[in-house]
């Protein structure tokens, strides 16, 4: 008599887990041997998926852009110095000079945080080069603590954060948020594409 074995849901969204970087660097070469007007490729895989949003996926370099930037305090009047909206009906002074912006991520993952339910965090996979820009991010102040930054999406603020400590043998990183399901999976279903975008792959 066959014994049948039961895989526990958490178990099978481990292995997607795992097994979803390779498959973002294979769509991304892929993208690249594609015509214009070809079909999307979906990592989220969201029409096999129940009760999720549908991701936006737009023009490249228009939806789901993301960069970081210095928050700006003290208003000089300085060239360098940046208005921009944020996510709550209110103004931000940046520092218009990107630390880090979609050039460096090759793709982002968006991972569900279980006591936060419709709340994400993201994996960003970065360039060699976006690894090094990470790192600096994460220079401690006179107190200790890496900076407070500005997490900017289509030249909107998003949030505040302090970015995580990266080894230097690393180029994977995690944005804690918390982030709203449709910007983390907006962010995820259009970052490759954006990646080829902005750096002409």
């Amino acid at each position: 008599m066959t014994t049948r074995i039961h895989i526990p849901n958490t178990a099978l969204r481990a292995l997607r887990a795992a097994i979803r970087p390779a498959l973002f660097f294979l769509a991304a070469s892929c993208l690249c041997a594609c015509e214009s007007g070809t079909n999307i490729f979906d990592p989220l895989n969201v029409d096999e998926k129940e009760d999720v949003y549908k991701p936006v996926v737009g023009e490249p370099g228009e939806v789901g852009v993301v960069s970081i930037h210095e928050i700006i305090r003290h208003t000089r009047g300085d060239e360098k110095e940046y208005q921009i909206p944020s996510m709550f009906e209110d103004e931000v002074v940046i520092d218009k000079n990107q630390l880090l912006d979609s050039s460096d991520i090759v793709s982002i993952e968006a991972i569900a945080i279980n006591d936060l339910p419709g709340f994400y965090k993201l994996r960003f996979h970065l360039t060699p080069q976006g690894g090094k820009l990470w790192r600096k991010l994460t220079a401690s102040d006179d107190r200790g603590k890496s900076p407070s930054l500005a997490f900017v999406i289509d030249d909107v603020l998003y949030r505040t954060f302090r970015p995580r400590f990266l080894y230097s043998d690393e180029d994977t990183v995690v944005v804690d948020g918390p982030f709203d399901e449709p910007t983390a999976l907006n962010l995820e279903a259009n970052a490759i594409r954006n990646f080829m975008h902005f750096s002409q792959q």
